[in-house]
């Protein structure tokens, strides 16, 4: 049986563990050529790749240009086009409003916000040249409702849901731009966050009643970077069991 993604090649940004790791997993177990990326943990970004069948691994620092650039290159190197960027890579700590520093909030700002935009940038490049293409930016509930814990993380995530939807008509009409916005779904970075609180408290505002686990984004992601969803571009898909309802 062919997989939705038989023979087209995808570059997901911060995919060594988490979402983006269970998003590189889907879309290969589809079809899908992918690159698994990382910034620090090359070892643990291998064994992701190695269960993606015919995958590359790279570095990929997103916040830096060239960095960038040079992925992009190496992969249409390596499979000679792209044809679907996941956005992923994110950074978030929670700390009081009073005591986020410059450093955090430009670390914030640069991972979330500006290493979408480059990225977005560079594979645009790429698929207009093509003549198509697709891209899927992971933003976050928090940017919708706003986070009391981390409100940079929530702004980096609100800009995300604004620059799908600029990006979705700039590069219209041959490259389709949509978003995720995962609730709480059980990552490391949920694990992080559930022992400064308590599960009980997030799950009462939870109308499912369960944290999403990454199958759940993977899903969301793979529906909006496939031919089922040709004709939706600008939309963000919502994953939060209902904690926040457009």
């Amino acid at each position: 049986m062919t997989g939705r993604f038989e023979g087209q090649v995808a570059l997901i940004t911060g995919s060594s563990r988490g979402i983006g790791a269970e998003i590189a997993r889907s879309l290969a177990a589809e079809g899908a050529r992918v690159c698994v990326t990382f910034r620090e943990n090359e070892e643990r970004a291998l064994a992701v790749a190695r269960e993606c069948g015919e995958a590359l691994c790279l570095p990929l620092d997103v916040t830096d240009r060239a960095s960038v650039r040079e992925a992009v290159a190496l992969v249409r190197e390596r499979f000679e086009r792209l044809d679907i960027l996941v956005n992923n890579a994110g950074w978030l700590v929670q700390e009081p409003f009073l005591d986020i520093t410059d450093e955090s909030w430009d670390r914030t700002i640069d991972t979330n916000l500006k290493g979408t935009f480059l990225c977005s940038q560079e594979a645009a490049r790429v698929f207009l040249d093509q003549g198509e293409g697709c891209i899927v930016n992971v933003a976050s509930v928090g940017g919708q409702i706003g986070g009391p814990k981390a409100p940079h993380y929530s702004a980096s995530k609100a800009a995300v849901l604004a620059f799908t939807k600029s990006t979705a008509r700039v590069l219209a009409p041959h490259v389709r731009v949509n978003a995720v916005a995962p609730g709480f779904i059980r990552t490391d970075m949920y694990e992080d966050i559930v022992s400064r609180t308590s599960e009980a408290a997030i799950l009462a505002g939870i109308p499912r009643a369960r944290v999403g686990e990454t199958a759940d984004v993977a899903r969301a992601v793979l529906y909006l970077a496939s031919d089922e969803a040709s004709f939706v571009t600008g939309e963000v898909l919502n994953v939060n069991g209902g904690q926040y309802m457009a």
